[in-house]
């Protein structure tokens, strides 16, 4: 009985780390987020609405090819990103990489 026991407390600790693993791999799969919903093209001044929006302060806008460029305070912290202008999607990750403009 206690071989049975075993078995399955093995068998449930690694569906849990099956399900986790899966969970995590979604999480890091989505898509970027969205600014505008309906990904459709976004103006530099609605990016800089919708971030003042949600507490940004001294927002200042580049446009660099197809993506927006943005650097601002938020939560007393200088935060900078990458938004697509004609998706409104937050670029992943905003490295300054031009290897995927």
């Amino acid at each position: 009985m206690q071989k049975l026991n075993g078995k399955l407390l093995w068998s449930i600790i690694g569906i849990s780390v099956l399900s986790a693993t899966a969970g995590l791999m979604t999480a890091t799969g989505q898509q970027a987020a969205v600014l505008n919903s309906g990904d459709r093209p976004i103006s530099e001044a609605q990016v800089r609405e919708k971030l003042q929006s949600e507490g940004w302060s001294n927002v200042q806008i580049v446009q660099d090819g197809k993506y927006f460029r943005v650097t601002g305070y938020r939560y007393g912290k200088t935060e900078k990103l990458a938004v697509d202008s004609q998706t409104g999607r937050l670029r992943a990750n905003d490295d300054d990489d031009d290897d995927d403009d």
